[in-house]
């Protein structure tokens, strides 16, 4: 009930607070699995192994389309359920959400792992880093399976109101693959190879403990019930799959942009290797942003349900208001500091590949202070189930923004301009971010409702009612 009033009523600052920093927390080591894996291989292996990583990164991100649009579909649709106090739907929706993820990566993971070859091509593969992207590639494919699963518990442990859980299983597995990531490969020296079993480790100890909290915990309201496990209601999978969409949408487009990448700057000299050093550092960067997305996102829907807008509003101002400072201070940080977050990635490197990588490294992250923008209100629209607008944002970044800016500055200053295609995005893409919010303000201050659609879906709903 506590957190159902905080929710519903407590201070939007301290609620955000409460809801975002273990998201927060939970995004960054998140993160940590793919990075961690870079720092280690990229200092005690070589740059070009490091490289070999940057190859699976966009299939990683396809992988994680179905991890994020049932995980995140779920949670935010029980959550609705949960604001209009209908607590047995939640439930029926969150052993339906869990069954049908499960099942859906089973195939996925089967299908990458036949594909595996020509997909690794595809993302840019080439004769020195083949073999490194081939052995990582392969033994992750099975913790796909887990890494579902528990991001799944994560999820549905936030959207009941239990972050604090849902943090709490995410680190125990980050750090997990921290010390099998040193062990594996600093002392066994299995390279590639240990950083994956790692990572796949660290994913079994995270779905562990979210079933364990499922199983035997006695605190949560989602509980697994057998008739609803085996007994798919197709109209919860339509909505949580509608509803999780645009975070699906992202990851695909994460994936396709970062396909774009490897091709387009892997023609140039120490370019895959750099560039997985900034996709490191944007990740660090930009994923306590996503964490205060994910923060909001059960406030947003709870209010949804209730029907108390101008609060999902207020939550909104107060998600940018903490998005755009931490976004600046990072920004400041890396800007004086590129060489220090360098270092961290590619001690052993020539001086030349140092140079480069501090010199784009400057102005990289400059979009920092604005992409929250994007994210908070993508948020707002996802709770809210308008679609059409949540997923216009998901895949606005990565994908209508980033690829053509990237072809652009390639064509125009080659290898010494092609890299601000990001900066260049991140700003597009919150400014639009922005300005959707402002029309669905307008709406909601001339009907009482975020979007047209829900002020004719109220005008049915009471004729309806004034009929019967």
């Amino acid at each position: 009930m506590k957190n159902r009033e905080l929710m519903s009523s407590g201070n939007p600052f301290k609620t955000v607070i409460i809801f975002s920093i273990p998201s927060i927390l939970a995004m960054i080591v998140n993160s940590i699995y793919n990075i961690v894996d870079k720092m280690f291989i990229g200092n005690f292996v070589s740059d070009v192994a490091l490289g070999g990583l940057q190859v699976v990164n966009p299939l990683t991100f396809f992988s994680f389309f179905a991890v994020v649009m049932f995980g995140i579909g779920s949670g935010s649709y029980a959550s609705n359920k949960l604001g209009e106090h209908n607590d047995d739907e939640a439930n029926k929706i969150f052993n339906n959400g869990f069954s049908v993820s499960t099942a859906f990566m089973f195939a996925l993971s089967l299908l990458f792992m036949i594909l595996r070859k020509p997909l690794l091509r595809l993302c840019g593969a080439d004769e020195l880093n083949y073999e490194y992207a081939y052995s990582y590639y392969t033994v992750l494919i099975f913790g796909f399976v887990f890494q579902s699963m528990a991001y799944f518990f994560t999820m549905s442990m936030r959207s009941e109101g239990r972050p604090v859980m849902s943090m709490l299983a995410q680190t125990t597995g980050a750090i997990v693959n921290i010390l099998l990531d040193a062990l594996f490969i600093i002392v066994f020296k299995w390279g590639v190879f240990g950083a994956a079993i790692a990572t796949v480790i660290g994913h079994i100890v995270n779905f562990s403990i979210g079933l364990s909290f499922y199983l035997f915990g006695k605190t949560h309201f989602f509980k697994f019930n057998m008739y609803d496990l085996n007994h798919i209601n197709w109209n919860y999978i339509i909505q949580i799959s509608a509803i999780g969409l645009s975070s699906a949408l992202l990851n695909i487009c994460n994936g396709v942009a970062t396909i774009v990448y490897n091709n387009v700057i892997g023609k140039y000299d120490n370019a895959l290797s750099i560039l997985a050093v900034l996709t490191s550092l944007d990740s660090i960067c930009v994923m306590p942003c996503v964490g205060i997305r994910q923060g909001v996102v059960p406030i947003y829907g709870y209010n949804y349900g209730e029907k108390n807008f101008k609060r999902m509003y207020i939550i909104f101002l107060v998600g940018i208001l903490y998005t755009t400072i931490y976004g600046a201070t990072m920004t400041f940080i890396i800007r004086r500091f590129p060489g220090f977050f360098i270092n961290l990635f590619l001690g052993n490197a020539t001086e030349e590949v140092m140079n480069e990588a501090i010199r784009i490294c400057g102005f990289y992250q400059i979009g920092l202070s604005i992409v929250g923008l994007n994210m908070i209100s993508s948020g707002f629209f996802q709770a809210s189930r308008h679609k059409v607008e949540a997923s216009l944002l998901s895949i606005m970044r990565q994908c209508l923004f980033l690829i053509p800016s990237l072809y652009i500055f390639d064509s125009l200053f080659n290898s010494k301009g092609v890299w601000y295609a990001m900066p260049v995005s991140d700003a597009l893409s919150g400014v639009v971010g922005l300005l959707l919010i402002i029309a669905s303000y307008i709406t909601y201050k001339k009907t009482g409702y975020i979007s047209i659609k829900d002020y004719k879906e109220s005008l049915k709903y009471v004729d309806s009612g004034s009929n019967s």
